[in-house]
């Protein structure tokens, strides 16, 4: 297949995708795990109005992020940012991250302004909501391990918020130099912890509930959506815009050396295992594991990312090699041993596609270009015209989200097709 017909393909599957959200009411009502694809026989309902997983925001994000080829596309982003917009006049302070409450919609909002030059006033309500809320709830560090990784993390935490206030340039600069201090002051100290010496980031809450009795004495998180890479990504892309504190630098490198002395290896390379237990910590080593599936919110690709951001930041070739020996590892691995079962950005297809596009930008690897021309057919190969939003999900669910749903392959699939070199969509990811 030549790169024309695959590219075109790509774009239309993005289009049918952003056509199954032109009416509001209907895609809140599709949104769910349907009876057949539960365990217990019944329909579990997944909206939540203000989220950018499954609501208003996602879908808005979705519409206003990919390039407009119908004049109906910024008309029903409105449509769904409107809602948003009344939700949450009533929603509490209790999220300062970007992907749910006042944040996810002012990413949304964000993204509509570059689609269309609109919704000025509109931001400027959402950035000083914004610069509020994390005054505000803005954590200090510690002399102990943080309760949760929701103190600094992309998806619930400050360094999503930080990206926001990134993007939105000197409206938001101070409150940037607060959440950039602040992680310059997690990454640069060390408190102790049942009888070590732990890094600041290291959390006493398991990353899930099933990992609580393997992880008893808390642990460290590697992964880009919940873990270190996150605001190790952050505080390079300040560091690029010339957003720079007290401290950026050693911080930057910090990061990177614990990525680097916490790596994992198989026979096919180098990779980050998803966290580090107190035990591991303690012996300087890994404990033997299968590598992560490849993905955005945990290992390869993703952590390589942000090690190729800050090599970019601080111009360490050493960093460089790193991020793409991890990927060349994975790519050499074999394909029924990376478990991917879904389409989405999170840990599927499409957040794959994405990634591998941004990488290559500086590895400039033929076997890349071969595995994101493999990835694009096996996404448009999925679609089904009878689904609700044209492709089912983990745990059968029928999403039309950004992170875990149909809006983010869109955004995924319409980049490859445009084979454009700035989204902005992707800064929710903090890989750009």
């Amino acid at each position: 297949m030549s790169d024309g017909t695959r590219r075109e393909r790509a774009r239309a599957v993005a289009d049918r995708l952003l056509d199954r959200f032109a009416d509001p009411d209907a895609t809140v009502a599709a949104c769910r795990i349907p009876a057949d694809q539960s365990d217990d026989g019944r329909a579990w309902p997944l909206w939540e109005d203000l989220a950018l997983s499954n609501g208003y925001p996602g879908v808005a994000l979705a519409l206003s992020g990919t390039v407009l080829r119908d004049k109906r596309q910024a008309a029903i982003a409105h449509r769904h940012l409107a809602r948003a917009m009344a939700a949450v006049e009533n929603a509490g302070e209790s999220c300062y991250g970007i992907y749910g409450g006042a944040g996810a919609v002012a990413f949304a909002t964000l993204a509509a302004h570059r689609q269309t030059g609109g919704y000025v006033s509109a931001l400027r309500g959402l950035d000083a909501y914004v610069r509020r809320l994390v005054r505000v709830t803005l954590p200090s560090a510690t002399d102990g391990p943080a309760r949760t990784n929701a103190e600094f993390e992309v998806v619930r935490g400050v360094s999503g918020a930080g990206r926001y206030l990134l993007a939105r340039g000197d409206e938001c600069a101070g409150e940037l130099e607060l959440v950039l201090s602040y992680l310059v002051s997690m990454a640069c100290g060390e408190v102790p912890h049942q009888g070590h010496k732990v890094p600041r980031w290291w959390t006493l809450a398991a990353p899930r509930s099933d990992l609580e009795a393997r992880l008893p004495g808390g642990h460290l998180n590697l992964g880009l959506s919940h873990g270190v890479a996150g605001p190790l990504a952050l505080l390079s892309l300040a560091w690029e815009a010339g957003r720079v504190v007290e401290g950026h630098q050693e911080a930057i490198e910090r990061i990177v050396g614990l990525l680097r002395d916490r790596r994992s290896e198989d026979e096919y390379g180098v990779y980050w295992p998803g966290f580090v237990s107190l035990h591991e910590w303690a012996e300087g080593r890994a404990d033997p594991g299968t590598r992560p599936r490849p993905s955005w919110c945990y290992g390869v690709p993703g952590v390589s990312r942000a090690v190729q951001l800050a090599a970019l930041a601080l111009g360490r070739d050493d960093w460089h090699d790193l991020a793409r020996a991890s990927v060349l590892a994975f790519l050499a691995s074999p394909r029924d041993r990376w478990n991917i079962d879904d389409t989405a950005l999170c840990h599927g297809w499409s957040g794959l596609l994405h990634l591998l596009g941004l990488l290559n930008r500086h590895i400039d690897d033929e076997r890349l270009t071969r595995a994101r021309d493999e990835i694009v057919d096996v996404i448009v190969a999925r679609f089904d015209e009878d689904l609700p939003f044209g492709l089912r999900f983990t745990a059968g669910a029928d999403s039309p989200g950004f992170l875990e749903g149909s809006g983010g392959v869109a955004l995924a699939l319409d980049a490859y097709a445009e084979d454009r070199s700035a989204v902005g969509w992707d800064e929710a990811l903090l890989v750009a």
